[in-house]
């Protein structure tokens, strides 16, 4: 039987630790749980938000519905497919998937979260995205509680970005992905090729335990860890331009680093170098601040509220638009 909480605070639920609460809460730790809390919320008109461990939202008030907390655990693999339990944390399944020697997934080592939140957010980190490992999800539909499955087609995914981030009717409970016995690896990102070489390793010889290290490395000395220093990690997306676009920018920032992308007239463009560019790196309202690490990152310190990160997010993107003339886009949930 489902343990159904009422007025909940979700403070220990999502990494910037703030106090809001929420009508109805659940942890499921079975399909059946889920089907059940979500017949349960059918049947009086809630509305449900699907939770993982909460790396990927800002909560700013009280959530007038129900949150179901999905915690389906389970691992199985069968040749080089693999199915995950939608509550294993993610990191754990990069580190299991290397034990049992199959990789593809060392590239996306420490990114918070959990298997169910992966495809959400079409996870992505030097040079490698969840969808292309993704086979399929399984999902609970929650506007009739069916369980179905959704290929990875189905799944629409863009750049940090997929079918359940736009339309909210959809609980993944497990996800299906294609690893390979064969240990090549992607060590094509600048900034893991150059850390490869600094450690004596020849990128294009690199094993999957090699690179797995290498990011897990990086990933610590770059970014504030947030069980120390509360946050969602990469607060805006980085920048994918046009030609055009790509010429504009650098009338205002005439030493912009920029890289290639497989399409030809589409380039990368590191957000992080133009919020620091403007003197943003370290810029703080209230209790809240731009990560002194890595500018992409904000921070939300002790007693601090979510209306101060807002209204930190606000400036920096209006600085940036006035400054610099380009829109930039919040990468986490606001709920």
């Amino acid at each position: 039987m489902i343990d159904i909480k009422k007025d909940f605070s979700l403070k220990g639920s999502n990494s910037l630790a703030f106090d809001h609460r929420v009508e109805y809460y659940c942890e499921a730790k079975t399909i059946e749980d889920c089907q059940e809390f979500i017949g349960f919320c059918l049947k009086r008109n809630i509305p449900i938000f699907p939770l993982g461990e909460g790396t990927n939202i800002v909560l700013t008030k009280k959530i007038k519905g129900a949150v179901l907390k999905v915690s389906v655990l389970g691992k199985k693999k069968k040749e080089e497919d693999v199915i995950i339990g939608g509550g294993e944390n993610w990191n754990d399944i990069v580190l299991w998937s290397l034990k049992k020697k199959l990789y593809g997934l060392e590239n996306l080592a420490l990114i918070p979260g959990t298997a169910g939140a992966a495809p959400v957010q079409n996870i992505g980190a030097y040079g490698e995205e969840i969808s292309s490992r993704l086979i399929s999800v399984e999902v609970i539909n929650l506007n009739n509680n069916e369980l179905i499955y959704l290929n990875s087609n189905e799944c629409k995914f863009g750049y940090r970005d997929s079918i359940f981030k736009r339309e909210e009717e959809y609980l993944i409970t497990s996800i299906k992905l294609k690893l390979n016995k064969s240990s090549k690896t992607n060590t094509s990102y600048h900034s893991l090729n150059d850390y490869l070489l600094r450690d004596d390793i020849d990128p294009s010889q690199a094993t999957p335990h090699q690179v797995c290290r290498a990011v897990t490395s990086i990933r610590k000395k770059i970014l504030p860890d947030p069980n120390i220093e509360p946050n969602v990690g990469s607060f805006y997306k980085n920048l994918f331009l046009n030609k055009s676009e790509l010429q504009n920018l650098k009338n205002y920032v005439s030493d912009l680093p920029y890289f290639k992308t497989e399409n030809d007239n589409l380039f990368k463009v590191p957000l992080a170098f133009l919020i620091e560019k403007a003197g943003l790196k370290g810029k703080r309202i209230g209790k809240c601040h731009v990560s002194d690490k890595h500018a992409l990152v904000l921070v939300a310190d002790e007693g601090s509220s979510s209306k101060e990160l807002i209204k930190l997010s606000d400036f920096i993107t209006r600085h940036i638009l006035k400054t610099m003339k380009i829109d930039i886009e919040i990468e986490p949930k606001i709920i």
